[in-house]
């Protein structure tokens, strides 16, 4: 298949990476914000292409689809809360403009060519209990990056229905563990491999709230391989992501090589198998 990743990061190298080993025809493309283009080197050695193209700008998408590609992972994205809170105006145009300029040039071509949206359990809103299943609603948000979310999956589910191509909705967890692509600034690194981080170096994490929150979590090559099979249904599909749910304060446990201790205030139904856990990988397993 030719496959195009929108969002040359963290988990779309990552997703280049195995789509390079099942020998599909790769193209990435970044606007090198958060993700330096040199990183991208080692898959390019190997076979993927690699486009620098900002997803807000229309006349470049649509000169990048021109060619039309087999499926697209829309994986760009600005996902810090704190870079939301720093720079919402860039916030909003990626994560708002830049899905409708995606999906408009989609639809424009007429190929009908499924479409997987990197979204988040986020959607849901805080303070979860129970079991959280993908017809759960919608919920107030804390922050732009993840507010931009639920517009996001409502306006690609808009055009897909005007068009006619696939949609798989993907609803992922924090991500966590190596990848070809990992960035350094604290901001940009999720709660997982930020603990490991500090932990090897010697240092303590720091807890807000005791570290009670629980979240949901799911190794980079296990997001990865789910989202290149993806999607599995026609139509319009939503799913979650997330092998396991831990809170803030186990992670930082496992992270020293501590027991758990507490229990996770909800867990996340999901239709994949996982390969990969949580404390195993703060274990030393890759």
């Amino acid at each position: 298949m030719r496959l195009l990743v929108l969002g040359a990061g963290y988990l779309g190298a990552k997703l280049a990476e195995l789509a390079l080993e099942d020998a599909h025809d790769v193209v990435l493309a970044d606007n090198w914000r958060a993700t330096s283009r040199e990183q991208l080197e080692g898959l390019e050695s190997r076979g993927a292409r690699v486009e620098t193209v900002d997803i807000r700008d229309s006349g470049a998408v649509r000169a990048l689809l021109a060619t039309p590609f087999d499926r697209v992972h829309l994986l760009a994205a600005q996902a810090s809360r704190p870079l939301s809170i720093s720079d919402p105006g860039y916030t909003e145009q990626t994560n708002l403009v830049g899905p409708r300029v995606v999906a408009e040039a989609l639809g424009e071509q007429g190929a009908r060519t499924p479409v997987v949206y990197g979204s988040s359990l986020h959607v849901y809103g805080p303070d979860l209990h129970g079991e959280v299943t993908a017809d759960r609603p919608y919920w107030p948000q804390g922050d732009l990056a993840h507010l931009s979310k639920i517009y996001a999956e409502l306006c690609l589910g808009l055009y897909a229905q005007r068009h006619g191509f696939d949609l798989a909705l993907l609803r992922l967890g924090i991500v966590y563990g190596p990848g070809p692509v990992e960035h350094e600034r604290p901001e940009s690194q999720t709660v997982v491999d930020k603990f490991r981080r500090l932990v090897a170096a010697g240092e303590q994490p720091e807890l807000d709230a005791g570290g009670r929150a629980t979240i949901g979590v799911v190794h980079v090559e296990d997001a990865a391989r789910i989202l290149l099979a993806a999607p599995v249904e026609p139509g319009i599909s939503a799913a979650n992501v997330a092998a396991e749910t831990v809170t803030v304060g186990d992670v930082a446990r496992l992270a020293g090589g501590e027991p758990p201790e507490d229990e996770p205030a909800f867990a996340v139904a999901s239709p994949f198998s996982y390969r990969h856990a949580l404390r195993d990988y703060l274990a030393g397993a890759p």
